[in-house]
């Protein structure tokens, strides 16, 4: 990976791209402006652990590289993952609340292009690595990840209500709920 290409390529963001590397050569994030060059679909922890069928980060990270085939931020104390989508995505994104797809008047953290794993004071990296000229993620790919872990989040709760049903619970979790 051509990490100064990438670099110069996120930090053109800026009306003055050397900020964004004085940002990344002092805090190893700089924050970006999204609409214009990219925008960012915001995938909770869970949704992405459900899809990924793992809580095990370095797996999870994994499994997003994979199957979203772009550029994949996390923060790991907000608890989020950002997929990186070509400008226009929410224009045309359908998915609700709490994946969201970010776009003008919203800024995000975008770690160092060699930030690849979460270190003491800087919780904020590159779950996937952009590779040189794949600045996006493919939007299909992203809904799809979304549909697979809010259906196994739904899926899992049905198990739940299902197993306190057979015990006879459920009444008792209905009543006081």
């Amino acid at each position: 990976m051509s990490s100064k290409r990438t670099a110069d390529w996120y930090a053109s963001c800026l009306s003055e791209p050397a900020n964004a590397h004085a940002e990344w050569q002092d805090h190893g994030v700089a924050v970006l402006p999204l609409g214009a060059s990219f925008e960012a679909v915001r995938i909770p922890d869970a949704l992405a652990f459900a899809a990924a069928v793992s809580s095990d980060r370095r797996l999870v990270d994994i499994a997003l590289a994979r199957a979203l085939e772009g550029p994949v931020i996390h923060d790991s104390r907000g608890r989020n993952y950002y997929a990186l989508v070509e400008p226009g995505t929410s224009d045309r994104w359908s998915a609700r609340s709490p994946v969201e797809c970010l776009s003008r008047g919203t800024h995000l953290g975008v770690p160092d292009t060699t930030v690849d794993r979460p270190s003491e004071g800087r919780p904020i990296y590159w779950a996937a690595t952009p590779a040189p000229g794949a600045y996006f993620c493919r939007t299909a790919a992203v809904q799809l990840l979304v549909r697979i872990g809010a259906a196994r989040i739904a899926e899992a709760v049905q198990e739940t209500h299902q197993a306190a049903a057979s015990s006879g619970l459920e009444r008792e979790v209905t009543t006081r709920g």
